[in-house]
């Protein structure tokens, strides 16, 4: 695998402005594989059922993380209600790191444009 340290920082120089990163881009173009070089994330592939499960319950799952974890949800426009999930993530835990990488966009949808007041903005 082919190492990224300008992504990589870009992706931790975001970080500190907000807690969540989104990351998209067509297929096949390397999400994923850059995701992966970021120093032990728990990593989630959303396409994946029983991840899908497991994010059910958006509290359960974040409290069940330490403070300045890093959480990468891959694909995560494969789950019900992506929005929700970051959304509960920005607003009730802001100690956490989010990379949220995926082909579609998020804020193209109606039901998130709802949930984030202001961001096609």
């Amino acid at each position: 695998m082919y190492k990224r340290p300008y992504w990589i920082k870009r992706i931790e120089r975001a970080w500190k402005e907000r807690s969540i990163v989104w990351l998209s881009g067509v297929r096949r173009v390397g999400k994923t594989s850059l995701s992966r070089m970021l120093p032990d994330p728990v990593y989630l592939n959303c396409d994946l059922p029983s991840v899908c499960r497991r994010l059910a319950d958006p509290e359960s799952f974040y409290d069940s993380l330490e403070k300045g974890t890093t959480v990468v949800f891959d694909e995560v426009h494969r789950l019900e209600d992506p929005s929700r999930l970051l959304k509960i993530a920005a607003d009730v835990y802001p100690h956490l790191k989010v990379l949220a990488t995926g082909s579609s966009t998020l804020v193209a949808t109606r039901s998130s444009a709802t949930a984030w007041p202001g961001v096609n903005k």
